[in-house]
């Protein structure tokens, strides 16, 4: 579904690109994009993880260089604005410096300098503070940011953008972890600029925000644009469907959906009231031995929150049990004590130590267990350790004390992997345990995964914003904006989940046809 409206002749063109293509090997990661986005125009860009988005907008900015195609900005240099004047993007993760203020975070792409080429801090801080009086928002210059909210951190990023001239503003969820009041600020301040004749592209998960605040949409599938239109007269499940589409991805055979818990048996893990300041209310959960569960939501959802809550990497309140113990809040070596295992979200930034061999990387979670009477680690116990742990994952590498940063991204994954498994736990926290790798290390790491769920009756939550993790899963839990609205069972469809994390689980909230993905 492909439709543009004719622009009016006093309507200029801020955007264009033509027959965009990049590749990442042989990964095809943009194919022939074509787009269009006047100036004064919020232009929408969905899409689901991995079609593209992020691709499409490094090549906008400038970090990517496309092999086929071209981008133009056309009214930027029939008022022959400098490059760096044309474009500028606020990323979802903040790249402010928190322990610098907030006048010197806005100026610190382009320190104004004195003749004497030093910083001239006065002329810097005024700059700062003429910028976020337009945001309203003078009174935080000389703050640090690391004592700002995050609707003045997000505004401090959108200063700094605009500091430079750029006439595009990229938003990438620009609304992640806001509330209510603090997102229709930032839309007000949005509708704002353009009607100062600013450009924002607005890439959001949150499709509702989307007829709020945008005038058009394009959505990205596979690479490929194979939407744009006006948003009048669409509604979220027009949008849900261009970006699910009718071509389902078919599921591994090799990757079984384990069975519903037995009733009669008492839960592994029992969360009851569980909040996370800010993040999560009142989540609850009970999963029984065996049993996989999921829980998905978008960006920002706090689905990650719950995880770490549950591992004792982030404070929180209501009650965590394992075998009917209570598990203490925020402490990390009782909640491995007590049996619960962890995967981070993010492996790179705390999934293993670069420079560590993949033997200790992997018996990270159970040193205390590889410790003689004096203290020290027992070399022979923790290779004998990690032989076990690296035959069961298959983990390819050199040697044992390879350093782990020089493995494939896979076997990275299986390394993280194998150190939430070593402590033997009774329950199992996995975040995006396939991410990051590719297609044949994806259905390996879900079908071991699965595996070892069924044959130790672990009870396994799988924390993801990718619903293709969830295919272990008896049943998904979905998280919207910091609340459980409730959950999917098994069979059930893309339609149904690409709908449910926009907060909507009625029925028939998906077409009749599709197949479910249990038979897939």
């Amino acid at each position: 579904m492909t439709s543009v409206e004719e622009r009016p002749e006093t309507t200029r063109l801020a955007l264009r690109l033509e027959g965009i293509t990049k590749r990442f090997g042989t990964t095809l990661a943009l194919d022939s994009v074509t787009m269009e986005v006047n100036e004064g125009e919020v232009r929408a860009l969905l899409g689901r993880n991995g079609a593209g988005k992020s691709t499409l907008i490094a090549v906008v900015t400038g970090l990517l260089t496309p092999e086929e195609g071209t981008l133009q900005f056309p009214s930027a240099e029939l008022d022959q604005l400098r490059p760096e004047q044309r474009v500028a993007c606020v990323y979802q993760k903040s790249t402010l410096v928190p322990y610098l203020t907030a006048a010197e975070n806005v100026v610190l792409d382009a320190y104004p300098k004195n003749r004497l080429g030093l910083v001239d801090w006065k002329a810097a801080r005024e700059r700062a503070r003429s910028l976020l009086d337009e945001w309203g928002a003078a009174e935080i210059v000389d703050v640090l940011v690391e004592d700002l909210d995050l609707l003045q951190r997000k505004i401090v990023e959108i200063c700094r953008a605009l500091g430079t001239g750029a006439r595009i503003l990229l938003l990438d969820e620009p609304t992640a972890g806001l509330d209510g009041d603090a997102t229709r600020t930032l839309f007000e301040r949005m509708s704002e600029l353009t009607r100062q004749g600013f450009t924002i592209i607005y890439v959001s998960h949150y499709l509702e925000e989307v007829f709020e605040v945008c005038n058009t949409v394009t959505i990205v599938r596979d690479g490929r644009v194979v939407m744009t239109d006006s948003l009048a007269g669409l509604k979220v499940v027009d949008l849900v469907d261009a970006m699910v589409g009718e071509v389902l991805a078919e599921r591994e055979d090799d990757i079984p959906v384990l069975a519903g818990a037995d009733p009669g048996d008492a839960p592994l893990l029992a969360v009851t009231e569980l909040g996370v300041e800010g993040a999560v209310e009142d989540f609850a959960v009970q999963i029984r031995p065996g049993e996989c569960v999921g829980l998905v939501g978008l960006e920002g959802s706090g689905i990650f929150d719950v995880a770490r809550a549950i591992a004792g990497l982030q404070p929180r309140s209501g009650t965590v049990t394992v075998h009917g113990r209570s598990v203490p809040a925020g402490n990390v070596m009782q909640a491995i004590r007590e049996g619960i295992g962890f995967l981070p979200e993010d492996r790179h930034e705390s999934g293993f130590v670069p420079e560590m061999a993949n033997e200790e990387n992997a018996t990270l979670s159970i040193l205390h267990r590889l410790k003689n009477r004096a203290g020290f680690i027992r070399p022979s116990a923790r290779r004998s350790a990690y032989a076990t742990l690296s035959d069961a994952w298959e983990i390819k590498q050199a040697s044992f004390t390879q350093t782990t940063k020089e493995l494939s991204g896979g076997n990275q994954q299986k390394v993280a992997l194998a150190r939430a498994f070593a402590s033997k736990p009774d329950v199992l926290v996995l975040s995006n345990p396939t991410a990051g790798v590719d297609v044949s290390a994806k259905a390996s790491i879900a079908e071991s995964i699965a595996h070892r769920v069924a044959t130790d009756r672990t009870a396994c939550l799988i924390v993801s914003t990718d619903e293709s993790e969830f295919q272990p899963c008896s049943r998904v839990l979905i998280l919207y904006r910091g609340r459980l609205i409730g959950e999917l069972t098994s069979p059930w469809t893309e339609h149904q989940l690409a709908a449910a994390v926009q907060g909507d689980l009625t029925p028939g909230s998906n077409p009749s046809d599709e197949q479910p993905m249990e038979s897939r």
